[in-house]
């Protein structure tokens, strides 16, 4: 739901990415002028309980039981992720560069009790050297292709973020990997290229996966529908990525998981 903005500007937002996407000015303004789930991400809520579900599925299979454990959440946007691995039991630091949206997540935690602390910051500049592989799992979240402008950029934001886990902690990142101009967020990258500049900063690819079929996202992501029409919709575009893994290309965001040598 959104207060204010029409359709013309939703379509407006989604034509001129760079200089946007890549603004804290602009999530601090979804942070302020939307409501619910599509804080941080699309205009339906209906669709974004939809994608928050699964790629916190995901996280819950690829990271385990994290009970305990220290966990880094980079471009944690309002909080989801931070707040869904804090009630099961982690102890989250979450970074966002949009000052609004750290205020939304950290309110929140507060709010609930959970043990999750948020800073403003920006994955493109360096982590202070006393976290370098002081965490049990990092995960990041729709940051990097929004984030990083060009390769040269993305070089050091993984070189960052590369830094965080401890030896043989995973680094989990979910992200809207396109090389097409139609789907690419700001970043043209393939899945291919973000392993193999991965691997030279240390990281070992351990899983990828699509998620979120693209045509369901248009066709779903842009007005409020039903949830008994969203739910089985997106469930459908789901078995379409698990036939094979050779389509992992039609999914909207790619999972690629690491661990750290």
């Amino acid at each position: 739901m959104t207060r204010g903005r029409t359709w013309l500007e939703l379509i407006r937002d989604r034509s001129r990415k760079q200089g946007l996407y890549d603004s804290p000015g602009y999530w601090d303004m979804k942070a302020t002028a939307y409501s619910g789930l599509a804080r941080s991400n699309w205009p339906s809520n209906a669709y974004n309980r939809e994608v928050h579900r699964r790629q916190m599925a995901v996280l819950d299979r690829l990271l385990g039981d994290v009970r305990g454990r220290r966990v880094a959440d980079v471009g944690c946007g309002t909080g989801r992720a931070s707040h869904h691995l804090a009630r099961r039991g982690a102890r989250v630091t979450g970074w966002d560069f949009s000052p609004k949206a750290v205020e939304a997540a950290a309110g929140e935690a507060r709010a609930e009790g959970l043990s999750a602390e948020f800073q403003v910051g920006n994955v493109r500049e360096p982590f202070p050297a006393e976290l370098h592989g002081a965490f049990d799992a990092v995960v990041v979240i729709g940051c990097l292709t929004l984030a990083c402008r060009d390769t040269a950029e993305l070089d050091q934001a993984l070189g960052h973020l590369a830094a965080l886990p401890a030896r043989g902690a995973k680094l989990v990142l979910i992200e809207p990997l396109h090389e097409s101009r139609l789907l690419r967020r700001i970043l043209r990258l393939s899945v291919d290229g973000l392993v193999e500049r991965a691997s030279r900063l240390g990281l070992d690819l351990v899983h990828r996966e699509g998620l979120f079929f693209f045509p369901a996202r248009y066709a779903l992501a842009f007005r409020e529908l039903p949830d008994a029409i969203v739910r089985p919709a997106v469930e459908v575009g789901e078995r379409v990525l698990g036939v094979s893994p050779a389509l992992e290309r039609l999914g909207d965001y790619k999972v690629v998981a690491f661990t750290r040598r």
